[in-house]
C-alpha cells in the first residue's frame, strides 16, 4: 500500500496544518458520481483481477460521494460483456483491498471491508464486501435472493452474477 500526504485543515481560519495520508493513493482519481452529480475522489482498481474467468482483467471502481466522511459505492464491469453494474446500496468507507489472511484472522471486523481473492477455490477471484455501516443497505432485490447480512461475496458463474452471504 502506498499513500500520499496532503495538508488537512478542519477550520479554514487555522494555520495549524497536519499531514493526512490517503491510503492506496495510487488508485485514486476523480470519477463522476451520477447520484451527487459531481466528480469525487474515488478508487479505480480496474485491470487488477479477472472475475469472470475470461483471462482478461475487469473493471472495479469505488465511486465516492464527496462527503466529509466519504463513502464509496461499488461499480463493476466485466470485460466479457461490458455491462456496467452499479451497487449503490453497497457503501464502504474504507475501500482498500485487504488480504484473505486478514479476513480469516479478523472475520467480520469493520477494518476488513474489501477482499479480492479466490474464496471458493475455483481458480477465479471473488469479491468479499463488508458494508455493515449506517450507509450500507441490503436492497430489496438482494433480500428476494435470500441475502440477510451486510457481509457478502460477489461471484460470477458462466457470466451470471451471484451474490451470497459470507459465512
Amino acid at each position: 500500500m502506498t499513500s500520499t500526504s496532503v495538508a488537512a485543515n478542519a477550520q479554514s481560519d487555522s494555520t495549524d496544518m497536519k499531514e493526512v495520508d490517503i491510503p492506496f493513493s495510487e488508485y485514486t482519481e476523480e470519477i463522476y458520481n451520477p447520484e451527487t452529480e459531481t466528480k469525487n475522489t474515488s478508487y479505480n482498481y480496474s485491470n487488477k483481477w479477472d472475475f469472470d474467468g475470461d483471462e482478461k482483467n475487469d473493471s472495479l471502481l469505488f465511486i465516492g460521494n464527496g462527503g466529509a466522511h466519504t463513502y464509496f459505492y461499488l461499480q463493476l464491469t466485466l470485460s466479457s460483456d461490458g455491462i456496467k453494474r452499479d451497487f449503490p446500496n453497497v457503501q464502504l468507507d474504507m475501500p482498500y483491498p485487504d488480504s484473505l489472511e486478514s479476513l480469516k484472522k479478523w472475520g467480520k471486523h469493520s477494518g476488513v471491508q474489501l477482499v479480492v481473492d479466490d474464496l471458493d477455490l475455483d481458480g477465479i477471484s471473488e469479491i468479499y464486501l463488508n458494508f455493515d455501516n449506517p450507509f450500507g443497505a441490503i436492497s430489496a432485490e438482494w433480500n428476494k435472493k435470500g441475502i440477510k447480512s451486510k457481509y457478502v461475496v460477489i461471484d460470477f458463474k458462466n457470466g451470471k452474477l451471484i451474490i451470497k452471504d459470507y459465512n
